[in-house]
């Protein structure tokens, strides 16, 4: 009779051992892979700063003298924000459309000319954004061609601009709040490949191949705070 007891009271326990394993293991693969969909269509929107970097041409000029006119100064950082638009496939890639707008904060001194009252760059992109995900998190580096125009303004109007090939590198660092959202940090590395620069002077137009002494092009990048979901 003891012995048939104590058999039934280690089976209980052995039971209840397994019971309690198996809600931990439970509990442990739900921490490990939290519920999130990361799959099907998804947007993502970028607001922060945007930052000249030299290409072609320098952000900063101390008194160099062009055709007559001299120019000292910088580029500044100054705003700039982005939009994505896409589909992701599975966990670890996204091919979409990407739009920036980067301004510059052109403090110069300008003789011989107008100086400047604002510089500015558009882009558009194909981008594909192979992703690492690693519980809530994404660590993603988007890559891909397109064009951008890039604008230098004078105060009376005329303009410097250049446009063409340019191509993004856009690492992201992001993290799902919920099942769909997620907010975290992204940079656009914005690379011209601009060959000729312009300079529209009321209705005339004149272009020449770009050269160091040029103020455009330079490159861009624009960082800032990254908000997005996925949808569908």
């Amino acid at each position: 009779m003891l012995d048939r007891r104590a058999r039934t009271v280690s089976l209980g326990l052995a039971a209840a051992a397994l019971l309690v394993t198996a809600g931990v293991s439970s509990d442990a693969e739900a921490r490990r892979r939290p519920n999130i969909k990361r799959k099907g269509g998804q947007y993502g929107i970028i607001f922060g700063g945007a930052a000249c970097i030299p290409g072609k041409a320098e952000c900063a000029r101390d008194n160099v003298s062009d055709g007559g006119v001299t120019i000292d100064g910088r580029t500044r950082p100054s705003f700039g924000m982005g939009a994505e638009l896409g589909y992701r496939f599975n966990r670890y890639v996204f091919a979409g459309a990407a739009y920036n707008l980067g301004f510059f904060d052109t403090s110069y001194e300008v003789s011989g000319a107008d100086n400047y009252r604002r510089g500015f760059q558009n882009s558009v992109f194909g981008v594909v954004r192979p992703t690492l995900p690693v519980w809530r998190f994404d660590f993603g580096l988007g890559l891909g061609p397109g064009f951008s125009r890039q604008t230098f303004v004078h105060e009376n109007g005329d303009k410097d601009y250049s446009q063409g090939f340019a191509f993004k590198l856009a690492p992201t660092i992001d993290i799902f709040l919920t099942r769909r959202v997620f907010l975290g940090a992204k940079l656009d590395l914005i690379l011209n490949g601009h060959r000729r620069t312009c300079a529209q002077t009321g209705n005339t137009t004149n272009c020449v191949d770009t050269g160091s002494t040029d103020l455009a092009p330079v490159h861009q990048m624009v960082f800032g705070l990254h908000v997005g979901g996925t949808f569908m």
